[in-house]
C-alpha cells in the first residue's frame, strides 16, 4: 500500500511528541536538569525553551518551504531534519542533573528537527494520496500515532515503576522508535529532480513572491485565519487540561487516566473524522467539532470535583472531559491538514504548507493570554476558582470566531 510508509511516520514521531514533549522531559527538567534553580526560574527557563524552539520553526518554515519547492530537495531536507530530531533526542539522555541550560539547547536542537521534518512530512500528504482518500489517508495517520501514545504512556509507566533504568534512557528507546518506523518513508526517492540553479537568494526572492500570491487566494487566506485561531484553542486546551485538572483537585492518578483516555479515544475517533469528510465534505465535519469543542470548553468551566453517576458507574467528570476532547482532538488535525491540501493550487503544495506550518508552531499564543486576562476580569475574593473556570469557558471565543472565519472560506468542490 503506497500510503502505508506516509502513515507509520506518525506512529514514529509519536515518539518524540509523548517522550519528550508530553511526559518525560517536562518532569526530568524540573526535577532533575533544572535541580537547584528556583521554582520561577525553572518555569521561566523552561517556557524559554520551548518558545525558542517553536519560534524558530515559525519564522524559517515559510522558506524552507519555498526553498525544498523550487529545489526539489524535500526528501534530502527532510531527512535532515528528522536525522537532527532523532539524534538530538538521544542525546538528552547524556546531559547531566543540573545542567539545564545543557538539556534546554539540546532540546532546542531536536525540537527544530521534529518540527522542521513534520513540515514536509504534511506536504507529502498529496503525494501519498488522492483527492478521494486524503482525508481518510490523514485521519488514519493520526489514529496510528493514538495508537502509539497509548503504546508509549504505559511503556513511560513501566519504565518509571518496575524497572532499575534510568529514565533518561527512554530518550534512546524513543528516538530508535522514531528511526524504526520513519525509515519506509525517509527512504522514499522524491520524483522531482533538483534544480542546481536555486540558491538562498532565489529563495528569498521567491518567498516574496509566494506570500503574495498564498494572500490572494480568498481560500486560503480565510482558512489561514480560521485555522490560526481554532488550532490555537486546540493547542490550548491540550497544554492547560492537566494544570487545570491540578488546579481543581484531581489526583495524579485521575489526571493519567484522563490523558490515557485522550489516546485512547483519538485512535478511532481519528478514523471516523477522516471517513465523514470524506463523505460530508471536511468543511461541514471541521465546523461540526468546533461546536463540540465549544461545549467541551463550558463542560469543563462548570466540571463538578466530585464523582458522576453515569449507568451505574461511578465517573471522574476529568474522564469525561477527556473523552470528549479524544473524540475531536485528532479529527480537527486530520481533517485541517487534508482540507489544506485539497485547496492549494498545484505545483505550491510544499511552499503553502510552509505557511500551514508556521500557523501550526506559532498555536498556543493567543489561549495563555485568554487565560491571564481572565484571572485578571474575573478575579473574586474568596473564590480563587472561579477566574480560573472561566479562563476555561473563554476558550470557546478561538472555536466561534475560527469557526466564522472557516464559514466565509469559498467552497468550490465537495471538500
Amino acid at each position: 500500500m503506497k500510503s502505508f510508509k506516509w502513515i507509520i511516520y506518525d506512529l514514529g514521531h509519536t515518539g518524540f511528541t509523548m517522550i519528550v514533549m508530553a511526559m518525560l522531559f517536562p518532569i526530568l527538567f524540573n526535577q532533575y536538569y533544572a535541580d537547584g534553580l528556583s521554582d520561577a526560574d525553572k518555569t521561566s527557563y523552561y517556557g524559554l525553551t520551548l518558545g525558542i524552539a517553536s519560534i524558530v520553526v515559525a519564522v524559517l518554515s515559510p522558506f524552507l518551504a519555498t526553498f525544498a519547492q523550487a529545489s526539489g530537495l524535500r526528501m534530502k531536507l527532510m531527512r535532515i531534519f528528522a536525522g537532527t530530531g532523532i539524534a538530538g533526542m538521544a542525546a538528552l539522555y547524556c546531559v547531566n542533573g543540573g545542567d539545564w541550560l545543557g538539556a534546554s539547547l539540546i532540546y532546542i536542537f531536536a525540537a527544530i528537527g521534529f518540527y522542521g521534518a513534520n513540515l514536509f512530512y504534511d506536504s507529502l500528504l498529496l503525494d501519498f494520496s488522492n483527492p478521494q482518500n486524503r482525508h481518510i489517508i490523514s485521519g488514519a495517520a493520526f489514529s496510528v500515532g493514538y495508537v502509539g501514545g497509548v503504546i508509549l504512556l504505559f511503556l513511560i509507566g513501566f519504565w518509571t515503576l518496575k524497572t532499575a533504568f534510568p529514565p533518561q534512557m527512554l530518550f534512546v528507546v524513543g528516538a530508535a522508535w522514531w528511526l524504526i518506523f520513519a525509515l519506509p518513508l525517509l527512504l522514499h526517492r522524491e520524483q522531482q529532480t533538483p534544480d542546481a540553479k536555486t540558491s538562498l537568494a532565489s529563495a528569498f526572492g521567491e518567498l516574496k513572491n509566494t506570500t503574495m500570491e498564498f494572500w490572494r487566494n480568498r481560500q486560503l487566506r480565510y482558512f489561514i485565519l480560521a485555522y490560526f485561531l481554532y488550532i490555537d484553542g486546540v493547542g490550548t486546551v491540550v497544554t492547560s487540561a492537566v494544570r487545570y485538572g491540578n488546579a481543581l483537585g484531581f489526583s495524579q492518578m485521575q489526571l493519567f487516566i484522563a490523558l490515557l483516555l485522550v489516546q485512547i479515544f483519538g485512535i478511532p475517533c481519528a478514523l471516523i473524522f477522516g471517513w465523514l469528510g470524506k463523505k460530508f465534505g471536511a468543511k461541514p465535519i471541521l465546523l461540526t467539532a468546533l461546536a463540540i469543542y465549544v461545549a467541551i470548553t463550558f463542560f469543563g468551566a462548570t466540571i463538578p470535583t466530585t464523582s458522576l453517576n453515569i449507568f451505574n458507574l461511578e465517573l471522574s467528570p476529568m474522564f469525561i472531559l477527556a473523552i470528549g476532547i479524544g473524540m475531536v482532538q485528532g479529527g480537527v488535525q486530520a481533517l485541517s491538514r487534508s482540507y489544506f491540501s485539497s485547496i492549494v493550487p498545484a505545483k505550491k503544495e510544499v511552499a503553502f504548507f510552509g505557511f500551514y506550518s508556521m500557523i501550526g508552531r506559532c498555536s498556543t499564543v493567543i489561549g495563555p493570554f485568554i487565560l491571564s486576562a481572565a484571572a485578571i476580569a474575573f478575579d473574586r475574593p474568596g473564590q480563587p476558582l472561579f477566574s480560573t473556570r472561566a479562563g476555561f469557558a473563554c476558550l470557546s471565543l478561538l472555536f466561534v470566531t475560527g469557526a466564522l472565519f472557516l464559514i466565509c472560506v469559498p467552497t468550490k468542490n465537495k471538500s
